[in-house]
């Protein structure tokens, strides 16, 4: 029907797409397997990490920790939302609608920039501050020997360091 060079070129552009379609299901099948998708939230995340200087794998690894990127959950403290911001932080921050996902991350970055300000730099103890009060950690100087507090550093920082993979490997941070 065709000549025999147009058959050959035909071929090409078929065994062209198939690698096409075969690298491509490769590559997503290996970002999936090391944990790297999309982070809910990424937008916001990310908005709130260039206005406070605030690396957006750490706001992410918080919020993983706090509320498992659930909007509406409370803590029987009280703590609200995504960040899982208090009553007494919420007034101090002046967050109106602690729900709000925008509002919610970017209090909860201004609160972490604040820490890390406060902490010279220290995620460790701004991660126990964040959690335990920047009281305790000053009164103990150091991470206060708070089981729960100090699961929470392990917890965040395990999630931090996978998170930091996901943003460096992917478009979040552009």
């Amino acid at each position: 029907m065709y000549p025999k060079r147009y058959k050959g070129m035909f071929l090409s552009i078929v065994g062209i797409v198939a690698l096409y379609a075969v690298s491509f299901y490769y590559g997503q099948l290996m970002q999936n397997s090391i944990g790297i998708k999309k982070v809910r939230f990424s937008d916001d995340i990310v908005e709130a990490a260039k206005a406070y200087g605030v690396h957006p794998a750490l706001i992410t690894a918080v919020i993983h920790a706090e509320s498992n990127f659930d909007p509406m959950a409370r803590s029987y403290r009280g703590a609200k939302g995504l960040m899982q911001i208090n009553p007494p932080t919420q007034r101090y921050l002046k967050l109106e609608n602690a729900y709000d996902p925008s509002e919610n991350i970017m209090a909860g970055a201004k609160y972490l920039k604040e820490l890390i300000i406060l902490f010279n730099g220290n995620t460790k103890l701004v991660l126990a501050a964040y959690n335990a009060g920047p009281g305790a950690v000053r009164r103990y100087k150091g991470i206060p020997p708070y089981n729960e507090t100090r699961n929470y550093v392990k917890k965040v920082l395990v999630y931090f360091d996978q998170y930091r993979k996901t943003f460096i490997s992917s478009s979040l941070m552009s």
